[in-house]
């Protein structure tokens, strides 16, 4: 049954044919004159037509004499359209439009063309059948929700061009075993990934400087976090991007951090291991070092090019046993074991003084 929603659409659709030249169709597709009054978007399909099967979008239509080409697909569009099977989408479009292909679960192919510089939010929500997506180096944005639900999804392939992924972009992907988040990624929103479950390591790139609340949560198969934020801001208490991933066993910061969020390994009690190559890091302190009260941490290995270790970098972690510092370390900071009264076993680098 079709939803409330889309019968809106659909009536809107109709009217707009009656009363205005601006709108009109091209083998079962409806399309809408743009303000420039030289070019079109998709706006729908009539209602005793609704796509099926794979879909082509020309580049251009033709309409009473005059060719206009086609450079976006507007909002619900092809909503709900189950089934629709593949959509190629013509090098002429540079936007999709809100919810332009949401709920059709039929679809496991879209082709996205290089021209496209916008997909708007939940683009793409519910598309169940999706396997693996290829978003373009044109786009700079994935917006709010715009896979969210595509639990077949299997593979994405982000661009180094986006910068922003946003609030539940890929919630519920249950599906996807890896991401590849690039470098030029500054912002991920709430919820960005929230019940990935497939997902078994994350890598954060040194360019992210914000993570939304829970951004990870309910990935329950994460067992390993490589942390390479240069300077992200804090989290709040108990919504760390990480909160209850109980099984992530290891933890690894790289070179160049320099400051660790608060509360960033919150609620990681599982966590028995841990690689710190920061070498230029902040100092922690007493009552807000990143690894309080995770006393399941066993070993823990300082990278060749650390310098120094923080201040109560280590404080009271019982559980640990094992430590290896790095040949350069040349200062140990205060209280950074302190506490540590399970600790058996410590290796010092050859060139430690």
């Amino acid at each position: 049954m079709k939803t409330f929603h889309k019968v809106l659409f659909v009536l809107a659709i109709l009217i707009a044919n009656c009363i205005s030249a601006s709108a009109f169709t091209v083998d079962g597709v409806h399309y809408s004159i743009n303000n420039d009054n030289t070019t079109v978007t998709v706006a729908g399909y009539p209602s005793d037509s609704e796509p099926t099967g794979d879909l082509t979008i020309p580049e251009s239509v033709t309409y009473g004499g005059i060719s206009y080409p086609v450079t976006s697909i507007g909002e619900w569009a092809f909503y709900d359209c189950r089934g629709l099977t593949s959509v190629t989408i013509p090098n002429s479009v540079t936007s999709i439009g809100e919810r332009a292909f949401s709920d059709c679960h039929g679809l496991t192919s879209v082709t996205i063309p290089n021209s496209v510089t916008s997909i708007g939010d939940n683009a793409f929500k519910h598309c169940s059948g999706l396997r693996s997506v290829t978003i373009p180096n044109s786009v700079t944005t994935i917006g709010e929700g715009t896979f969210y639900g595509c639990d077949g999804l299997m593979s994405v392939t982000i661009p180094n061009s986006v910068t922003t992924i946003g609030d539940n972009a890929f919630y519920g992907c249950s599906s996807l075993r890896s991401v590849t988040i690039p470098n030029s990624v500054t912002s991920i929103g709430n919820g960005a990934f929230s019940f990935c479950s497939g997902l078994t390591s994350v890598t954060i790139p040194t360019s992210v400087t914000y993570i939304g609340n829970e951004a990870f949560y309910d990935c329950f198969r994460l067992t390993s976090i490589v942390w390479n934020a240069k300077n992200c801001s804090d989290f709040s208490y108990s919504y760390s991007p990480f909160t209850g991933l109980t099984d992530i066993k290891t933890f690894e910061f790289g070179s160049e951090v320099e400051r660790i969020p608060a509360y960033l390994c919150d609620g990681l009690t599982g966590l028995t291991s841990v690689v710190w190559n920061a070498r230029n890091c902040s100092e922690c302190n007493y009552s807000s070092h990143p690894f309080a009260n995770l006393t399941n941490i066993k070993t823990f290995e300082f990278g060749i090019e650390v310098m120094k270790i923080p201040d109560y970098l280590c404080y009271n972690l019982t559980g640990l046993t094992s430590v290896t510092i790095g040949n350069f370390v040349h200062e140990i900071g205060s209280s950074a074991f302190d506490g540590c009264t399970g600790l058996t076993s410590v290796t010092i680098g050859n060139f430690v003084h």
